[in-house]
């Protein structure tokens, strides 16, 4: 756990950019989640013959310790089993939903519920990306900085715009961004959930 932690301190910054999420922080369930082993039917069978039904049975009680790439079964006697990684799969109970995904050791939980800020952020993103489709199609330099002007009917695009003017102008190479009639070497229209916005790029 202390070391997850440090990574996650130490590579937050990549892995929120790399995967798109505004948050990452520990894993902690409400619930109990409860790791178990289950042995693969016909290849238990063949290595282990009539104690099978053994080593199902205290797998399922958690009487199971891991070893580097495999585990020990063991029983109250002080019977014990190694079982290969090939041997079984691990699967957790208590974790449900298409929002969890695991790797070996690792569980990793979405939160996929949209804030109002999240939404909006998600606007911004698609509008830096239309506004950078624009400057390739109008065979702007990559390096050129642009003067954007734009209109719309719809005020809460209005605040968008003012709210993520900053984040426009970095990432799209704006030199200026102004409310006005579009006119300049590129002009187009961006429309999200029905609301619009006319758009122009000019040097």
């Amino acid at each position: 756990m202390v070391a997850l932690s440090a990574l996650l301190e130490k590579y937050g910054d990549i892995l929120r950019e790399e995967i798109n999420v505004k948050e990452l922080e520990l894993f902690v369930s409400d619930t109990p989640i409860v790791k178990i082993f289950k042995p693969l039917g016909n290849q238990l069978s063949a290595k282990f013959g009539k104690d099978t039904g053994q080593i199902i049975a205290n797998g399922k009680q958690g009487n199971v310790r891991e070893v580097a790439s495999w585990i020990e079964v063991f029983d109250v006697q002080g019977n014990t089993w190694h079982l290969a990684e090939g041997d079984y799969e691990i699967v957790y109970e208590g974790l449900e939903g298409d929002d969890v995904a695991i790797e070996g050791n690792t569980i990793v939980k979405l939160d996929l519920h949209l804030t109002d800020e999240l939404k909006r952020e998600g606007i911004a993103r698609e509008i830096s990306r239309f506004l950078n489709q624009m400057r390739k199609d109008a065979d702007f330099a990559v390096d050129a900085r642009v003067a954007m002007k734009y209109t719309t009917d719809d005020e809460e695009m209005k605040k968008l715009i003012e709210e993520f003017a900053e984040f426009f102008k970095e990432e799209a190479l704006l030199q200026t961004l102004e409310l006005g009639s579009p006119s300049g070497d590129a002009v187009a229209d961006f429309e999200s959930d029905g609301k619009k916005i006319q758009i122009s790029l000019s040097l």
